[in-house]
């Protein structure tokens, strides 16, 4: 599906759900099943909750905090995520508007390949994407790659630089859904993850989180104090062949 049809068929939902409250607290009963209503902002410029999408750039940005965190498994975790204990940052949207966001700057779930299990030794596979946070430190604007916020405590450095994918995460079976089934990203409360699991929408696709359990923390070199403000911005940098 295009761009400009996914745009189009997130915009009829947003009228049929623009009622819908937020999520405050996390309670799978209450996770919404649909994106958070779609406003126009210009051409290629739309806003689904707190997510700022730039089709044209190919860009969606949501802001978030960093999270009072030493070993980490996630990058990410949605609002309210059950995972906020071993995720970098906590940003504020849902799974599900944070995957129609995924979707309206050009990711596609059918180029993927998800991981099967926790720690799954087989690398993702999906469209490439960068991500990277703007945050303030002092009066000096920062941006740093999202990599480098994983410090090897062991080898005292910085991960290697690796790809970051989208996987877009699964449905599984859940008996109280209306549909019998729940998007196990909101479920597990996480969006973006290194240890090769299938909950997260983004993965990465190197081997920085295989073996090295307990050793990936927030690197304490960049100075990110718990509760810092950030934007956190994902770019689309191209498709990937569908995996075989």
């Amino acid at each position: 599906m295009s761009t400009a049809a996914i745009v189009m068929v997130l915009i009829g939902l947003a009228s049929v759900f623009a009622q819908q409250q937020p999520v405050r607290e996390f309670d799978p009963e209450k996770i919404p099943t649909t994106p958070a209503p779609v406003a126009k902002l210009g051409p290629g410029l739309f806003r689904m909750g707190e997510i700022t999408v730039d089709t044209t750039k190919q860009e969606a940005s949501v802001p978030g905090t960093v999270n009072a965190v030493q070993t980490l498994e996630f990058v990410a975790n949605t609002q309210g995520g059950i995972k906020a204990y071993e995720s970098a940052l906590t940003v504020n949207t849902n799974a599900v508007t944070f995957n129609a966001a995924m979707l309206m700057i050009g990711l596609d779930k059918e180029h993927a390949r998800v991981p099967t299990q926790h720690f799954d030794r087989v690398p993702p596979k999906g469209d490439r994407v960068a991500i990277w946070i703007d945050w303030t430190r002092g009066r000096e604007n920062v941006r740093t790659p999202v990599e480098q916020l994983l410090f090897d405590s062991e080898a005292g450095q910085t991960v290697s630089a690796s790809e970051w994918v989208y996987t877009g995460s699964v449905f599984i079976e859940q008996g109280r859904s209306p549909t019998g089934t729940r998007y196990l990203a909101d479920l597990d409360g996480v969006l973006i993850g290194f240890v090769h699991s299938p909950a997260p929408i983004i993965e990465n696709a190197g081997a920085v989180g295989i073996g090295r359990y307990g050793r990936i923390v927030l690197n304490p070199n960049l100075g990110l104090a718990p509760e810092t403000p950030v934007i956190l911005t994902v770019k689309a940098l191209g498709s990937a062949p569908k995996p075989r």
